[in-house]
């Protein structure tokens, strides 16, 4: 059986390391972190359908007017994304 390290060498466009820098730096994480989530978040989503989960939403909002529910939808986003 081979042991693992827990280090990952990856090689990213220039522009994409900017990005992770700036990201890293305006929410206090490393860029370690930040991927670290992101391969996480991967993997959490591996088996996930977001087109299903779309028609439920919307099957069961029915009532709730378009604007509304994507205001809805579009602030959920943002909360997790903010860590709230």
């Amino acid at each position: 059986m081979r042991n693992y390290a827990g280090r990952i060498l990856i090689r990213v466009p220039p522009e994409v390391h900017r990005e992770l820098a700036r990201e890293a730096f305006d929410s206090g994480r490393s860029i370690n972190a930040l991927c670290l989530e992101a391969i996480i978040a991967r993997k959490a989503l591996r088996n996930y359908d977001p087109w299903k989960a779309v028609k439920e939403i919307w099957e069961k909002n029915r009532k709730v007017k378009p604007k509304q529910l994507e205001a809805a939808i579009l602030s959920a986003i943002s909360e997790v994304r903010h860590g709230r």
